[in-house]
């Protein structure tokens, strides 16, 4: 980490509100940006950012950052923003009385629909992507394996992996916003 970030967090640590101001106007409008992206919903995207800034003040005493401080806010505010869908879909099966067991047991005929053709789109998206990008996305989504065991089972680095499953998912990405569109 570059030692002026080191600095701006041990200011942040001992409580300098200007710090840790400025630490937020350089990064709030690119992580709303960011979260945006991923959850569709501007004033969502920023209830996120926030709730990212909100968790570094409230728990700046313990804060231990060892590499980017631009990669741990991106890394945050992308969690955050996981675990606010991960909510969302729990509460929309809870709040119409659906269970996941009862939305598996008798699901919508269209829902049936849409996942068949959901499921097509990524096995025909997965089948165009050059054989050792597969095979690594296989090992990662399907079999769990971790980025340094993917590297070490196929004897490749991890930024090769990481280049790899970022091809895959950018396709599948690409895959689903134009199956949306239609």
């Amino acid at each position: 980490m570059v030692l002026k970030e080191q600095q701006q967090l041990r200011k942040i640590r001992k409580g300098d509100l200007d710090s840790f101001e400025r630490l937020f106007h350089q990064y709030y409008q690119g992580l709303c940006g960011y979260a945006q992206s991923l959850l569709r919903k501007p004033e969502v995207a920023e209830e996120v950012v926030q709730d990212v800034f909100y968790n570094i003040w409230k728990n700046r005493e313990a804060l231990r950052i060892k590499r980017s401080l631009q990669s741990y806010l991106y890394r945050a505010a992308y969690n955050n923003s996981m675990m606010y869908l991960r909510k969302m879909r729990r509460e929309y099966f809870l709040d119409d009385g659906i269970t996941t067991d009862q939305a598996m047991d008798s699901p919508d005929p269209l829902q049936v629909i849409q996942l068949n053709e959901v499921s097509e789109l990524i096995a025909r998206t997965l089948e165009e992507l050059p054989e050792r990008t597969r095979e690594i996305f296989h090992l990662n989504r399907q079999e769990g394996l971790k980025y340094r065991e993917i590297a070490d089972r196929l004897s490749i680095s991890v930024k090769t992996v990481e280049a790899n499953m970022g091809k895959a998912l950018k396709a599948l990405r690409n895959s689903m916003e134009k199956y949306e569109q239609e």
